[in-house]
């Protein structure tokens, strides 16, 4: 099995968002095609991915990916 990484699916979406001309508001498009692109790739070569799961915009933002704020504790008495 191999992982399809974060950053293969950012490398091929810029790719992907480059040849298309730079279009502003396609991001979603262009990481969606990517991803399908490299799922296929694998079908062929016969491998079956793992694909990471993360949350897509924060890696289309380029935002790093915060840590949840910890929880309040509350005071009994």
């Amino acid at each position: 099995m191999t992982d399809i990484s974060e950053d293969d699916v950012r490398t091929r979406a810029y790719a992907l968002w480059e040849a298309a001309g730079c279009p502003d508001g396609s991001d979603e498009e262009h990481w969606l095609e990517a991803l399908r692109q490299l799922k296929d790739e694998a079908a062929v070569a016969g491998i079956s991915p793992k694909i990471a799961k993360t949350s897509k915009l924060s890696v289309v933002k380029n935002d790093p990916v915060s840590e949840p704020a910890p929880k309040k504790r509350t005071r009994t008495v």
